[in-house]
C-alpha cells in the first residue's frame, strides 16, 4: 500500500513540476525566484531548490522533499515501469499460453468426435457381428435339437430293433424246443 500512495504522490510530484520556468524577481535589491500558479499544472523532474536563495510561492500548496526521498521515488518510479514490462511480458506469455491451450482444445474436440465416429463404425460391426452370432447360435441350437431328436428316434429304433431281436431269438429257441419235443415224441 505504501509503494501506491509513494507512486500516486511521484506522479503528483512529477506532474506538478514539469515545464514551469522560473522568473527572477527582485524585492528590495534580493533577487529571489517566482514559482507561478502555473508551477502546479508542472509535469516533468521537479525544481531542485538550493540553500541562500529565496523562492516566492504562488502556487496554492508546495511540498518540500529531501534527496534521499527523491532518489527514492525516482527508483519506485523506474521499477514500476520495469515492473511494467515484466507484467506486459507475462501477459504476452499468458495469452500465448491461452492461444495454445485453445488450439489444443479444439484439437482435442476433433479427435473427441473422430473417436466418436469410430466408436459408432465399432459398435454398428460390432452389433452385425452380434446379429451374425445369434443367427449361428440359433441355427446351431436348431442343428443340435435335430440331432437330438434324430438320436432319440435312433435310440427308440435301436430298443426296439433289440426288443425284436430277443423276441425272435426267444421265439427261434421256443421253435427249436418246440421242433426238438416234436422230433423226440415222433421218434
Amino acid at each position: 500500500m505504501k509503494n501506491i500512495y509513494s507512486i500516486i504522490f511521484l506522479i503528483f510530484f512529477i506532474s506538478v513540476s514539469y515545464g514551469q520556468e522560473f522568473q527572477v524577481v527582485e524585492l528590495d535589491s534580493l533577487k529571489a525566484y517566482e514559482i507561478p500558479e502555473s508551477y502546479a499544472n508542472r509535469r516533468g523532474v521537479p525544481y531542485l531548490a538550493k540553500k541562500n536563495v529565496p523562492y516566492i510561492f504562488r502556487t496554492p500548496d508546495v511540498y518540500f522533499i529531501n534527496i534521499a526521498s527523491y532518489d527514492l521515488m525516482k527508483n519506485t518510479f523506474k521499477d514500476m515501469k520495469r515492473k511494467d514490462s515484466i507484467y506486459k511480458e507475462i501477459n504476452k506469455n499468458y495469452t500465448a499460453t491461452l492461444e495454445r491451450n485453445e488450439r489444443l482444445e479444439s484439437q482435442l474436440k476433433s479427435n473427441f468426435a473422430k473417436t466418436d465416429s469410430l466408436d459408432q463404425i465399432i459398435y454398428q460391426k460390432t452389433q452385425a457381428t452380434l446379429i451374425h452370432t445369434q443367427k449361428a447360435l440359433d441355427y446351431t441350437i436348431n442343428s443340435l435339437e435335430k440331432a437330438t431328436n434324430s438320436l432319440e428316434i435312433v435310440e427308440k429304433k435301436t430298443k426296439q430293433q433289440r426288443a425284436k431281436s430277443a423276441f425272435e431269438k426267444i421265439l427261434f429257441a421256443l421253435g427249436g424246443v418246440g421242433i426238438g419235443v416234436i422230433v423226440g415224441v415222433s421218434l
